[in-house]
């Protein structure tokens, strides 16, 4: 697949051309954006991706709702909406690793010194309540300061200054872990944060894994060719070369400024905090940049972070359960689970080891082979027939999770829970589903009885 964002956007305009609306008249930034995103699912059902010729305040045009579809991302990765997670897999499992090229479009507009300024940017306010604007699409690329391990991630950034943001860095996470390790030295983590890529390196930044596997062999491997990087103009981070932006930076130590409010994925806006600091030393981008924003809390948000959750949930469960059939991650710290389960406690040993393979996951639910996880009715009828809490309820307290998670008492500390909604004492010996006879359903058509 082509490594650079505007070619898979001509895949969307050939493939289904619906899906890809242009809008020239102007619009402001600060909540018309989302607004407009928001209207459209709901009011027409519609999730297309929307390029805004005309922003206020700004001479970028911006892009948003890229990952709103999951044929969309499925074809950024060559696959069908129904094998993404095979070849999420394969692309974990067969990383390629990356190559160094000598220069690429994003160098092609070079902005240092006095000329860096994050308010030609456009200044996009998501939500209502919201501190200020956000830049939500971009994917930080940073390298441990003690080794060559690579980190790629999504980091939210809140625009502060003409060269100065704020970054969440979620806690026990490997880029906090990166920050962590310069600040003990009295040193600032070179950073670059890329804005505008195609959805396979979005999805291969998500990738869930210990610390020393590199995502941007995985994004290599999910494009079917290496990832061409190239090397930054003001620190030796490499990026990639076929970006729309690229916005150099360094994480300074001991440094923390306040933060928020700001709209998350779960649905809510969590209050202001203290956040390390970003402070810029370079942007580069192509000469007719297109800036990308994504719809935080929105399918375009939630859609393109549940692919690798799923990837990296089914490896850990299959771990230790090898006939898990389906993962699931249909909500904010959610998942489920079905499996054929021939011992009895492989159920438990699937939520163990959910819990024990993202930091975010605080809710599972195992059930067995014949429910399709992805039918919520489905997943409730097993819960309701196939469950009794005081014997398949699992609850660990004083767990590490989100910081996001409004309901902690204390910033990412949490309970989590999970539900054995198996069939016991196995599926064979349980009472079966009513049905109607194989040889009725074979020979009747609905066709032959209904216009």
């Amino acid at each position: 697949m082509p490594q650079d964002l505007r070619s898979f956007l001509d895949l969307v305009k050939r493939q289904k051309p619906d899906d890809f609306l242009v809008v020239s008249r102007p619009i402001d930034p600060a909540w018309e954006i989302t607004a407009l995103v928001v209207k459209l699912e709901r009011e027409r059902r519609r999730r297309p991706v929307l390029l805004f010729e005309n922003v206020t305040g700004t001479r970028f045009p911006v892009l948003t709702n890229l990952h709103a579809s999951r044929a969309r991302l499925a074809a950024a990765i060559g696959a069908t909406p129904d094998r993404m997670l095979p070849a999420y897999l394969r692309a974990m499992e067969k990383p390629l690793p990356p190559v160094v090229v000598p220069g690429g479009p994003v160098k092609e507009v070079v902005l240092t010194g006095d000329r860096v300024d994050l308010r030609a940017l456009p200044q996009i306010i998501h939500h209502e309540g919201d501190a200020g604007p956000y830049l939500t699409a971009a994917i930080s690329f940073a390298r441990d300061p003690a080794s060559e391990t690579w980190n790629c991630a999504f980091n939210r950034l809140m625009i502060q200054g003409r060269d100065t943001t704020s970054i969440h860095l979620t806690l026990g996470k490997h880029l906090w872990e990166f920050h962590r390790t310069a600040e003990a030295r009295g040193e600032p983590l070179p950073v670059a944060l890329v804005v505008g890529v195609p959805p396979a390196i979005s999805l291969g930044a998500l990738a869930i894994g210990s610390i020393d596997e590199d995502e941007r062999g995985i994004m290599g491997a999910l494009l079917g060719e290496p990832l061409e990087l190239v090397r930054c103009e003001t620190s030796d981070v490499l990026v990639p070369a076929h970006a729309e932006m690229v916005i150099e930076a360094e994480i300074l130590p001991e440094a923390r400024t306040p933060e928020g409010p700001f709209g998350e994925f779960t649905g809510y806006s969590l209050g202001q905090r203290p956040r390390e600091v970003v402070k810029v030393t370079a942007i580069t981008h192509r000469r007719d940049a297109i800036f990308h924003d994504i719809s935080v809390a929105h399918l375009d948000h939630l859609l393109l972070s549940t692919v690798p959750m799923e990837a990296n949930l089914y490896r850990a469960v299959r771990a230790m359960v090898p006939t898990v059939r389906a993962v699931r991650v249909p909500g904010p710290f959610t998942c489920y689970v079905s499996l054929e389960q021939r011992l009895p406690g492989q159920a438990k040993n699937a939520i163990m080891a959910v819990l024990g393979a993202d930091l975010y996951m605080k809710r599972v639910v195992v059930v067995d082979h014949d429910v399709d996880v992805f039918d919520d009715r489905q997943v409730t009828w097993a819960l309701a027939t196939r469950c009794q809490p005081d014997r398949d309820l699992v609850v660990v307290t004083h767990a590490r999770g989100s910081d996001l998670d409004p309901s902690t008492a204390q910033d990412g500390q949490t309970a989590k829970w999970g539900i054995d909604a198996t069939a016991k004492p196995s599926l064979a010996g349980y009472t079966p589903r009513h049905r109607v006879p194989p040889d009725v359903w074979q020979r009747l058509r609905v066709e032959d009885y209904l216009p």
